[in-house]
């Protein structure tokens, strides 16, 4: 992944209930990001609400991909994809603007004759 990542927030909209088609239990949502390097992300997933989770994505188009599974691990459904861009923002920093220079003032004479006993 890139050194410049960027956390988003990735919220799933959960639809109406509808039977499974194979029969057996929903168990969970499996969702993939994959960013604008072409890596996929490990796998999320989600099981019960919040449906949502932050990730860190390369600045650039990426994916998200969201599998409804059985307890089997079977797909529900059809997957749902989405694609973004992550539009990023340029690190930042504080540039130098100017330079003082300033005579040093000698010590008074009490000052300078503890210094040279010291």
């Amino acid at each position: 992944m890139s050194s410049n990542l960027i956390q988003v927030l990735i919220a799933l909209t959960q639809g109406a209930s509808i039977n499974t088609q194979t029969g057996a239990a929903y168990a969970s949502t499996s969702v993939v990001v994959t960013d604008s390097t072409g890596v996929a992300q490990p796998a999320v997933v989600l099981k019960a609400a919040p449906w949502s989770f932050t990730a860190s994505v390369a600045v650039g188009a990426g994916t998200v991909v969201a599998t409804d599974l059985d307890v089997n691990g079977a797909t529900l459904g059809s997957p749902v994809s989405q694609s973004f861009t992550e539009i990023g923002s340029p690190p930042t920093f504080a540039p130098t603007s100017g330079i003082t220079v300033t005579p040093v003032v000698a010590a008074s004479g009490t000052l300078a004759a503890a210094l040279r006993k010291s």
